[in-house]
């Protein structure tokens, strides 16, 4: 029920709380509303935790917590590069779905991924898994790989990485097709839970079983909206988002997420992308040997030569 549903959220955000006290970080404060203040908390207390990182203590988190770090994406075709972060998404919320377990929010590994750079150099595996548990507060990590192959073949594995001991806790690996890897998925998070040493009530197994989507073009809008948003472009990923819903209006988790980015948030989390632009426009400019005439897209000649100076104004809502 709607009332069930509303209490296992209260008591997962209690016990994510505790986590974060256990770390010993400023972190605990209630949730609040807005995507972007909550985007920047995270932000704030991942550098907190990276600063203190030699003091924390990994043997004191807890053994349910788990963080889903965006799965590894191998294939010819450009245009599946998303998918690990859409697929990682979904087995995040699935396995969410289970009262033995604590999540790490997304909004958390997106933070400590950027500030251990590991989006730029793409570089996530199992020896650098358990550093981003005890960052986050994961007891387990769960990182893994899509091997798409020219004929369609999906092979998906994953690895629980453990922040306590550094090791590898399991490995698991299964075959279909890409157009399967709904079913692929679902597959997927069943094992990990039985890897993670939960065993489901009926209810939380029937609310794993539906899928979110059968659609792949909505699957991958939805994935690449997912990248947006580690790499804060917020309106890309509200684009994205946005169009993952139209292409399958079920797609709940999609259309939820545009929502949550919506409004005044998207100045804010929109603003780094929009200043990388505008600045690499400008070294372009400043650091070119000959100049550029406007509009012609040729260099002008010395006698046409003009002082332009660009300004950047940078607002915070």
């Amino acid at each position: 029920s709607a009332a069930a549903g509303d209490a296992r959220r209260r008591l997962q955000w209690h016990r994510r709380r505790c986590v974060w006290r256990v770390l010993g970080l400023d972190a605990c404060a209630p949730a609040v509303s807005r995507y972007a203040q909550r985007s920047a908390a995270a932000d704030s207390a991942v550098r907190v935790a990276i600063g203190r990182e030699r003091e924390l203590q990994s043997r004191d988190l807890p053994g349910n917590t788990v963080g889903v770090l965006p799965l590894s994406v191998q294939s010819a075709d450009t245009s599946y590069a998303s998918l690990g972060h859409g697929v990682a998404a979904l087995i995040a919320t699935d396995l969410a779905r289970s009262n033995r377990l604590v999540i790490v929010e997304r909004l958390h590994l997106d933070a400590v991924m950027r500030e251990l750079d590991m989006v730029r150099a793409g570089r996530v595996d199992s020896s650098s898994a358990p550093r981003v548990g005890r960052i986050v507060g994961a007891r387990r990590v769960i990182l893994g790989n899509l091997d798409i192959r020219p004929t369609g073949a999906l092979q998906l594995g994953s690895t629980v990485a453990n922040a306590v001991s550094g090791v590898v806790d399991a490995s698991l690996s299964g075959n279909a097709t890409v157009n399967r890897i709904f079913d692929a998925e679902k597959a997927m998070v069943f094992r990990l839970l039985e890897a993670l040493g939960v065993t489901l009530t009926p209810a939380e197994r029937r609310a794993i079983e539906p899928h979110q989507t059968q659609n792949l073009a909505a699957l991958l809008a939805f994935s690449n909206g997912v990248r947006a948003e580690l790499n804060r472009d917020a309106v890309g990923a509200i684009a994205h988002y946005n169009a993952a819903a139209r292409l399958d209006p079920g797609f709940t988790e999609a259309r939820a997420r545009a929502t949550a980015i919506q409004g005044t948030d998207v100045a804010r989390l929109g603003s780094s992308a929009a200043v990388s632009r505008v600045s690499s426009l400008s070294n372009e400019l400043v650091n070119r040997s000959t100049p550029v005439l406007f509009g012609s897209g040729v260099d002008a000649p010395v006698t046409r030569q003009q002082l332009i100076t660009i300004t950047i104004s940078i607002r915070t809502p």
